[in-house]
């Protein structure tokens, strides 16, 4: 599965769980022409964690998700991670640029 917006968000970098592996989670907002978008957050942990890191908040994206239910205690919890990130070409910031090429 995809999405396809912009990154509103970028968290701090963290260690997480017995084996210390870092983790940074981030929020891209949809495409849309809706008045609210809809958003999602994305968990990368482990190596996976180095592939946002080449990219900043405002910058156009693809995501292809990996997703998944786990039950914990009685309760379900979803996990949604990355397995790619490509650049869109675009960024949502705007440029100081007032050249028209």
């Amino acid at each position: 599965m995809t999405i396809e917006g912009k990154i509103i968000f970028i968290s701090e970098e963290t260690i997480v769980g017995q084996k210390q592996l870092p983790k940074i989670s981030f929020v891209i907002e949809e495409n849309s022409d809706r008045e609210f978008k809809n958003s999602l957050m994305i968990d990368l942990l482990g190596d996976k964690s180095d592939m946002i890191k080449s990219f900043k908040e405002g910058d156009a994206v693809r995501v292809f998700l990996n997703y998944r239910a786990r039950e914990y205690d009685g309760r379900w919890f979803n996990s949604i991670g990355a397995w790619k990130i490509e650049s869109m070409g675009g960024s949502s910031a705007s440029s100081n640029d007032d050249l028209p090429f």
